[in-house]
């Protein structure tokens, strides 16, 4: 029988280090995990918000030295997302989220063009930028939908925002929802800010390069990205539909709501469904006819 003794065996210091890493590692995760909400909560009601990643639109809409609020945010972007050759803004209710998903690992969520402006610059001068734009009042109607189910098949409402939409029970209550927010679309979940939020600055100035109405990006947007390396696109987060249509009062509200988005959406109309050369133009209709004579030209 071996000899026992009462004094443990030695261990290494590479060793003991290592299991120290391990447990302060795992330490920090614990408390992450169950003090992360609570920060997050917090940092919303401060910011004014419902969502945390809100807190960054905010920002990215503040004024002052835009290398300062990127100190203070300390924003990281994936490695999937900051090496790809695109950069796709993912507007809500446009058939992108299977994009997203053929492009990245890692999940953008529905960040703006203003947000990787402000937070990302060099990468945003790298990439080739692109959007999906929808028909308006589609658009609105599947939102509408969207809040009906409480989400889609793959995304859900998140609490805030449920919370504050729990009245809305009708197309008027959602217009009316909106209405009431007056243009402060931080106020508004995702889903339902206009399609100039995503793609245009806050002095409405599209930024983005490329855009495909989703219309006609079903046939010719595979193309484009297979060209950049993506793989084919599998429908993803299929939201259930009613038919339904709205009374001319409700086409009215809603056209003052989003005018800026129907401008778009009819100046993409009329270049065939895609259009490079957006990028710069403000969203007016002065301008958008202007570059539209141009381009015929």
């Amino acid at each position: 029988m071996a000899e026992q003794t009462f004094f443990p065996a030695p261990v290494s210091h590479k060793r003991n280090n290592n299991g120290l890493g391990a447990l302060l590692m795992g330490t920090i995760s614990a408390l992450k995990a169950r003090y992360n909400p609570l920060i997050e909560r917090v940092g919303s009601a401060l910011f004014g918000v419902d969502q945390y990643a809100d807190i960054f639109e905010r920002l990215a809409l503040a004024p002052g030295p835009a290398w300062l609020w990127r100190l203070l945010a300390r924003r990281r972007l994936a490695h999937d997302i900051a090496t790809a050759p695109l950069l796709f803004i993912h507007v809500p209710k446009n058939g992108g989220t299977s994009v997203k998903r053929a492009l990245y690992k890692s999940d953008p969520g529905h960040a703006s063009l203003r947000y990787y402006r402000r937070f990302f610059p060099r990468h945003l001068a790298q990439a080739e930028t692109f959007a999906i734009v929808r028909e308006p009042t589609e658009r609105f109607l599947s939102g509408y939908d969207f809040l009906r189910n409480g989400g889609g098949r793959d995304v859900r409402i998140q609490p805030g925002p449920m919370r504050r939409m729990r009245q809305v029970r009708t197309i008027d209550d959602f217009l009316d929802f909106l209405e009431a927010a007056n243009g402060n679309w931080l106020k508004v979940d995702t889903f339902a800010r206009p399609q100039s939020w995503y793609v245009a600055d806050r002095a409405g100035i599209v930024r983005v390069r490329h855009l495909w109405l989703l219309e006609e990006a079903g046939e010719r947007l595979p193309a484009f990205l297979a060209a950049h390396g993506a793989p084919g696109l599998p429908h993803a987060n299929r939201t259930q539909r009613e038919r339904r249509a709205l009374t001319g009062g409700q086409r009215e509200r809603l056209e003052r709501l989003y005018a800026e988005d129907f401008l778009l959406y009819a100046a993409l109309k009329a270049r065939g469904g895609y259009s490079d050369a957006l990028e710069g133009v403000p969203l007016s209709a002065s301008s958008l006819r202007e570059t539209s004579c141009s381009t015929a030209s």
